[in-house]
């Protein structure tokens, strides 16, 4: 009933919504993982996106339409109070999922803001190895770049097809082909996330979160090694209201699809270290022997300086999973 009433307040023009956000702050301070909040907050952030729904604020002057760097601000300063609450309080579901939801609606899914992200929050996922959520968002950033990627280059076969009929472009399709910003060199960030996963084992043994890590980015590298020319990567829609972390499934196109297989690896539910929040692997790609035997020799390695049971057990779990490739 208290955020139906804050509502109102704002539509009705009394209640700022930006004042609002900072007392939405403040109550996450205190209580991080607060579903009501995060909802609350997206509400009002939807306001500010779609100022049309609020004509008592445009009439007055203080909304109008979000301009830029007002939405650049906003940007940064929720993902700023999503890592203090994810801090506040370990695999804060909400928190990680109202930052995808900031991606999807204020961001927009814009490429450097994601390889900003990716970068950010490196030094956050070293410190907390235990939070599943936490690398599932990584994931989802990952997985993003590549459904982009895949769009992109669709995008440039077509025009090279237009292109050979029309040798010499017409000048602002040449103005627009000279600002347009770097290819992403997404091999390379597959590459420098499965190194990140090497340290981080190697560093802290004994952690499901971050082998259940490593088996997402070898199934996007070799994904996005191999993809067909037709292929389709499917992410949950970005204007789902509902979307959260547990949406979060990619989807091959294809024929190339293995069995179906769990991200822990482990048949005993009773003894899976995720809850609900588990995410799971449905398909995987076919593969190739190369990166799989690389593979195979990265749990040699660690077998064989391994003193931590729960690490040998992840370990072999892991190597389970990628005979399960080869069938």
């Amino acid at each position: 009933m208290a955020e139906q009433r804050w509502k109102e307040l704002i539509l009705s023009g009394t209640l700022n919504p930006i004042k609002d956000l900072h007392l939405g702050k403040l109550a996450l301070t205190k209580f991080p993982k607060s579903p009501e909040t995060w909802i609350h907050r997206r509400w009002v952030l939807q306001q500010l996106i779609q100022e049309a729904s609020l004509p008592s604020f445009v009439t007055k002057g203080n909304l109008g339409t979000i301009p830029a760097e007002r939405k650049q601000r906003l940007i940064q300063e929720e993902m700023e109070v999503c890592g203090e609450a994810a801090g506040r309080y370990p695999s804060n579901y909400n928190a990680w999922s109202h930052r995808i939801w900031v991606l999807q609606h204020l961001a927009k899914l814009d490429a450097k803001i994601l390889r900003d992200e990716l970068s950010s929050t490196k030094h956050w996922a070293s410190m907390h190895v235990s939070d599943h959520s936490g690398f599932h968002y990584r994931q989802f950033l990952l997985k993003s770049l590549i459904s982009q990627t895949v769009i992109d280059d669709s995008i440039l076969e077509q025009n090279s097809l237009k292109s050979e009929s029309a040798l010499v472009l017409p000048k602002d399709e040449e103005a627009s082909s000279s600002t347009e910003e770097p290819r992403i060199n997404l091999s390379h960030l597959l590459e420098e996330e499965v190194e990140f996963s090497t340290d981080l084992i190697d560093s802290y043994p004994g952690h499901e979160t971050l082998w259940c890590h490593r088996r997402h980015i070898f199934y996007l590298q070799h994904y996005f090694s191999r993809r067909l020319p037709h292929s389709t990567i499917q992410l949950s829609p970005a204007d789902s209201p509902g979307e959260t972390l547990s949406d979060l499934h990619l989807v091959p196109g294809g024929p190339h699809l293995s069995l179906a297989m769990e991200v822990d690896g482990l048949n005993d539910c009773s003894k899976q270290g995720y809850s609900q929040e588990t995410k799971r692997l449905k398909r995987t790609p076919a593969t190739d022997s190369v990166g799989l035997e690389m593979e195979h020799r990265f749990i040699d390695q660690v077998l064989s300086t391994c003193r931590n049971v729960e690490q040998a057990r992840y370990a072999n779990a892991y190597r389970k999973w990628l005979v399960t490739l080869r069938q």
